[in-house]
């Protein structure tokens, strides 16, 4: 771009001195007195004319060479805003990937699902109907997913493409990462459409209450803040690209 003004400011100082060196021979020839030529001084006159006229032609290409690098430059100046906002499009995609992949924090309008050990066990019955399990947790974050959640999270472990969600015994693993009762699952999207999904007749609310004996509540919230992925990035987006078919 540097070059290309050095380039303009050159030939705008070229075409100025070959104006004034064509002003400068035309007034020195109107004001040549009319008297009596000799041969010598004719001969001169045609060449200052046959001069004025070639360099009248020069300063005539030197205009068509400067246009021509104006409409280069309009052009460059043209190509390098469509390729700014390219750039910029590249980089909210870059962003949006980055937030779908867990690695960067999320927050906005969401819910919180609150998932308890039922408070009342009964001395015959069986202890584990009564506790939260790793399919409990799934159900809700599966609903969750699929009525649009843009980022889960439980117990503040950011939930991806390749989170898992298992029971060792009585103790459940997200992320490799040992959690007790009660689980929080924050969840960022529309705030009616998930809490629909959750509480819709039949849906999962009712089922986890009636079927597995525990405590869920539900809330609505104008702000839900989900942390990023914890784990190792570099082997996540390994992870990701050959789920994807990548090399």
């Amino acid at each position: 771009m540097m070059k290309i003004k050095k380039i303009h400011i050159y030939l705008t100082l070229v075409l100025l001195t070959f104006g004034f060196m064509i002003s400068y021979s035309i007034q020195f020839t109107k004001k040549t007195p009319h008297s009596p030529i000799t041969a010598s001084q004719w001969e001169k006159k045609q060449q200052l004319q046959e001069k004025i006229i070639a360099e009248q032609l020069q300063v005539q290409q030197l205009e068509e060479q400067l246009q021509q690098i104006k409409e280069s430059v309009s052009e460059f100046e043209s190509k390098m805003g469509d390729s700014q906002e390219q750039t910029k499009g590249v980089m909210q995609e870059l962003e949006e990937v980055r937030m779908w992949v867990g690695l960067m924090p999320a927050k906005g309008p969401g819910l919180i699902a609150t998932l308890t050990d039922s408070s009342n066990v009964p001395s015959s019955g069986n202890a584990n109907d009564f506790i939260v399990h790793d399919d409990d947790i799934r159900k809700v974050v599966n609903e969750l997913f699929a009525a649009g959640a843009e980022a889960i999270s439980v117990n503040g472990q950011r939930l991806t493409a390749n989170s898992a969600i298992y029971c060792v015994g009585p103790t459940v693993l997200v992320n490799e990462v040992k959690m007790a009762p009660p689980f929080e699952i924050f969840a960022i999207g529309q705030p009616e459409t998930l809490y629909s999904a959750l509480n819709m007749p039949g849906g999962v609310a009712q089922e986890i209450k009636e079927g597995s004996n525990i405590e869920m509540k539900v809330d609505k919230k104008e702000n839900v803040e989900i942390p990023a992925y914890a784990g190792d990035s570099q082997e996540h987006l390994k992870l990701l690209d050959i789920r994807e078919g990548g090399s």
